[in-house]
């Protein structure tokens, strides 16, 4: 029998859900299975209340690109449920994109061969299917047509023919996002491609010349403007005119007290006797290699000569064995290179281990061993020598992982491949199961490490990109060691453990001086190989090279590699930084959940608190309703490597004939086993509500344990917009209209509703008032078209429909991206207004909010049994009243937004002035780059029609009426979006709080 009670308190729960998700543009990003970061935030709250979104993510290495491209994909999906995004990326970048949207973007990507358990929305291609017979896909899949967003990460190590079909279609799409973390301006060629797709307008309008010639143009636009304008004019100047407007470029050095800091630790010891002579008899040897074999590598064995000993001692004895030793120098050197000869650096490492581990025995260290030798050589001595960590008293055992390059799959790529014996190692570090890693060189790519912030090099690399690639493994975003449990970041530390007076220690100077320990270095740069070169030729001769010297030039090098990106007037000008990303995510972090969230007595916590995290805690209520009103069995389970996650299936009715029964809950996943054909709860679907619990990285599957036989593996779904799981629940219980209910409620008496209601019948109303709502609740776009259609179409009726379907495609994507800019300007509100009858006094009275959310907890009382709810047939007499009641908040609507936003209205004014100004700025590049196409063509038909044949002359013809069409929609096209915004401050003031639910509520005491 239906519960009308708790059908109403889960509309109720749905309306607050999705109120949530609309009342700032960034409640849907960080929907996705991510912690959340301030300059993420920052960075993703930018590009969604831009006027379109066409911009290049272009942080450091290791900020989470991916994670924010993932964030703005999710928000442009909650507003459109059709949304269609294509990802090209080069193939190495394959199982990062794949991992990261299959564990962060609710979403298996189309392309990658996975079982399917949430939305396709999102095509990832890459080279490789190109080169496949048949190809996977195609240049011409590239097609604004199919998809909306485009998605091109490091475009430009990607193939020169998927470059320029990628550059040439780029500015048909509805959105595009660019990802590199070495935006190279200093190369015309990239610069050029980089404008072309960002700002096709600009572009197009500065074309007809060379790359150089292009980029100087509009970099000249950028300085006229910012000589031109008036200094209080140079803020709103810099967000139109800015060459690189659209480009968000982070670096940690802009963050320093809110991302960790790299804190390079030397570690100098002092070398045995037997390691300075086998050094310089083996530096002697370097002297004879040009006679010894073209095979040899010299930079390759003189770094194995400040390698382990047991690295260097094969090496020797290969080289014997080859006859290649000199003047008896390898004999020499062969009993110098024994483990009894002793190994300082080896000494100086479990020092260091120990004292870390004194201070922290649970910090997890990374220890860069170069080869497997070396790496096993560091494996047995240091658990032998250190089978205990941790200070006095309490000492625990140690448990060391190693990952050997003959583990490793054929691409780097796939080093955390599944089902393997590197996986297993590595989870057992970054379950903190193990308390160090020693990895070989292949390591420096394709690890994610973000459980460690101590990474030790016990032989230094000679290659600044080297250095960079390890210390990318740690600092990461998503690295929980990170931070204090307060939030608080700290440093990521680099050791380095070299010989006082030795090669290494030299090594280490000049890459100091290349700060290459302590800044993120460009990978691209351009003097990066230079670098490395210098080392590799003083080190090889070390005693003649002039170390001093080359510290010197390492650090003019660096300055060289850090020369100013963004040769614009009005860079500085634009609003965003530090300070601005912080109050960005203070108001984020000041937004309390939705009212009306429901708890277990003396479990409030959550509702008093503030942000996402709040937020999160808020819609566990819904779950526990559902579960306790049999909707749905949910319940906790473990997971056999002891993670926690909860599950949700379907209930069923009494048995019906033949022994079956109906699914009893009200709403049945279009995703998923069918439970009326399997109803076995191992097909439940796993989820997690806490962005606490999300795994670093997340995880992607769990198992469920039924009995030691019985296990399902499942998807891992995180409980958040954008999870098909969490968004089919919520969409389930919103009413599609104003839902109406008039209930009579039967509560227990030790409900928390009677410890303060002096009433017993109650009229509620919820209404939203959102800034967005005259945007959505009028039909503009219908009335642009009809706008447009009285334009005089010269093409045929098809084209002419592709020409009326792009307008409608490009006003919804305007008009989409205006309303998530007015909803991060001036924040929705969720309106919950009720009245309670006072017998007593024999009139109706204001109701306390406390007083409402208690009467619509069904899970306020200690009992596990809902409170029943039944219709209630009112009297004429009675209904009169409730309605009089409703008429009376009715009432109040009149100036309601002005009240609530009039505080904001300066600064609300101030922001669209700005917008109106982009537009227009946006209205003149386009109807002025209309107006060029159009001539172009009638210069065409004017050719054609002096000496071309009838075909060439209809198809001169046909692109002239086409681009005279194209000129009159764009310009109409940009007008009406500059006219609907000038009409907000105006309407804004008349929206009137949307009624989403009314209720009339008597309620009745059960003792």
């Amino acid at each position: 029998m239906t519960n009308v009670y708790t059908d109403m308190c889960l509309t109720v729960q749905a309306l607050r859900r999705a109120f949530e998700g609309i009342r700032t543009p960034l409640a849907p990003a960080i929907g996705i299975s991510a912690s959340i970061y301030t300059h993420q935030v920052a960075n993703v709250f930018r590009v969604l209340t831009d006027i379109r979104v066409r911009h290049l993510l272009a942080d450091e290495v290791g900020l989470g690109k991916t994670v924010q491209a993932l964030m703005i994909l999710n928000a442009l999906r909650h507003q459109r449920k059709d949304l269609r995004a294509l990802v090209v990326v080069p193939d190495r970048l394959v199982p990062q994109w794949r991992d990261e949207i299959l564990t962060r973007a609710h979403s298996v990507p189309v392309g990658v061969e996975e079982e399917c358990d949430g939305p396709q929305y999102i095509r990832l291609a890459w080279e490789d299917q190109l080169r496949r017979s048949p190809p996977a896909w195609t240049l011409a899949d590239i097609d604004p047509n199919r998809y909306d967003v485009l998605v091109v990460d490091e475009l430009h190590r990607l193939r020169s023919d998927l470059q320029d079909r990628l550059v040439r279609v780029a500015r048909k799409f509805e959105h595009l996002l660019l990802l590199t973390a070495t935006p190279a301006f200093q190369e015309p060629q990239r610069h050029a491609q980089l404008f072309a797709m960002l700002e096709p307008e600009r572009y197009s309008l500065a074309a007809n010349a060379n790359e150089q010639t292009v980029v100087d143009r509009i970099l000249e636009l950028d300085r006229n403007e910012a000589q031109s304008s008036p200094s209080e004019d140079l803020a709103a100047t810099a967000l139109a005119y800015c060459a690189y407007r659209r480009v968000v470029r982070t670096r940690r050095a802009d963050y320093i007290g809110v991302l960790p800091t790299r804190k390079h630790i030397p570690i100098l010891t002092e070398p045995l006797g037997a390691e300075k002579e086998r050094q310089a008899l083996m530096w002697k040897y370097f002297g004879y290699l040009d006679s010894v074999s073209l095979e040899v590598d010299p930079v390759k064995l003189a770094k194995r000569v400040i390698l382990s000993p047991a690295s260097l001692e094969q090496r020797v004895d290969f080289l014997r064995r080859k006859g290649h030793d000199r003047k008896g120098l390898l004999e020499r050197a062969k009993p110098l290179v024994h483990q009894s000869q002793g190994d300082s650096r080896t000494d100086a490492l479990i020092d260091l281990l120990a004292e870390i581990w004194v201070r922290d025995c649970s910090e997890r260290v990374l220890v860069a061993a170069q080869d497997n030798l070396t790496v096993d050589y560091l494996f047995e001595i240091v658990c032998t020598r250190l089978p205990q960590i941790g200070p006095i008293g309490k000492r625990i055992p140690l448990v060391a992982a190693r990952i050997r390059q003959g583990m490793m799959t054929e691409a780097v790529e796939d080093l955390g491949g599944y089902e393997n014996e590197t996986n297993e190692n590595l989870e057992e570090f970054q379950r903190g199961e193990a308390q160090v890693l020693f990895a070989p060189d292949a390591a420096q790519v394709g690890l994610n490490l973000q459980c460690s912030r101590i990474l030790i090099l016990y032989s230094v690399p000679w290659k600044p990109e080297e250095m960079e690639q390890w210390i990318g493994r740690l600092d990461r975003i998503g690295n929980t060691a990170a931070f204090t449990q307060d939030g608080e970041p700290r440093d990521i530390e680099i050791y380095t453990i070299a010989q006082q007076g030795l090669v290494d220690e030299k090594v280490v100077t000049v890459l100091q001086g290349f700060h290459a320990f302590e800044r993120s270095i460009n990978l691209d740069g351009e003097h990066l190989e230079e670098v490395a070169s210098l080392i590799e030729s003083a080190a090889l001769k070390p005693e003649t090279a002039d170390w001093h010297g080359l510290e010197d030039k390492a650090e003019s090098l660096a300055i060289k590699n850090d020369l100013k990106e963004f040769d614009s007037n009005l860079w500085t000008y634009l609003p965003w930084g530090k300070k601005w990303a912080l109050s960005i995510r203070d108001q984020l972090d000041s937004l309390p959940p939705a009212p009306l969230a429901i708890t277990r007595p003396n479990r409030r916590e959550h509702i008093i608190n503030t942000g996402p995290y709040s937020w999160d805690r808020g819609v566990e209520g819904m779950l526990k309703l559902l579960r306790q009103a049999d909707q749905y069995s949910i319940r906790l389970n473990y997971d056999p490597e002891g993670s926690k996650f909860l599950s949700i299936w379907y209930r069923f009715g009494r048995p019906e004939i033949y022994g079956k029964s109906s699914v009893a809950s009200k709403i049945i996943f279009s995703f998923g086993a069918n439970p009326v054909l399997d109803r076995h709860p191992r097909n439940a679907h796993a989820f997690i509500t806490r962005r606490g619990d999300i795994a670093a990285p997340p995880r992607r599957h769990v198992t469920m344990t039924f009995d030691e036989e019985d296990r399902s593996r499942r998807p891992l779904h995180f409980f958040n917009f954008g999870s098909l799981l969490h968004d089919e629940l919520v969409d389930g219980w919103l009413p599609a209209k104003p839902a109406a209910f008039s209930v009579k409620i039967f509560l227990p008496a030790d409900h928390v509703f009677f410890e303060s209601a002096r009433s017993r019948v109650f009229v509620i109303r919820i209404a939203i008032l959102d800034p967005a709502f005259w945007l959505n609740a009028e039909d503009l776009p219908g009335k642009i078209l009809k706008d447009i259609a009285k334009l005089k179409i010269r093409m045929d009726d098809e084209k002419g429909e592709d020409l009326r379907s792009y307008s409608s495609s490009m006003i919804q994507c305007s008009m989409e991206a205006d309303v998530r800019w007015m909803r991060a300007q001036l924040t929705a509100n969720f309106f919950v207004q009720g009245y309670k009858y006072l017998l007593q006094h024999q009139s109706w009275r204001r109701a306390e909010i406390d007083e409402i959310t208690a009467l619509l907890n069904p899970i306020g009382c200690d009992g596990y049994e809902v409170p029943r709810g039944e219709l209630w047939s009112q009297t004429e007499k009675e209904r009169n009243a409730v309605n009089g009641v409703l008429d009376r908040i009715r009432s109040e609507d009149t100036g309601m937004a002005r009240d609530v936003w009039s505080y904001r209205f300066p600064r609300f004014k101030e922001a669209l002035e700005s917008r109106i100004h982009i537009v227009q700025k946006e209205t003149k590049d386009a109807a002025k780059l209309s107006d060029i196409e159009t001539q172009r063509a009638k210069d065409a038909l004017s050719l054609a029609r002096a000496g071309g044949s009838r075909g060439q002359i209809t198809r001169a013809k046909n692109g002239y009426y086409r681009a005279l069409d194209m000129a009159n929609m764009t310009r109409v096209l940009w007008q009406q979006r500059e006219n609907w915004l000038k009409e907000c401050l105006l309407r804004l003031w008349e929206v009137p709080p949307e009624e989403r639910l009314t209720a009339a509520l008597v309620v009745e005491r059960v003792d």
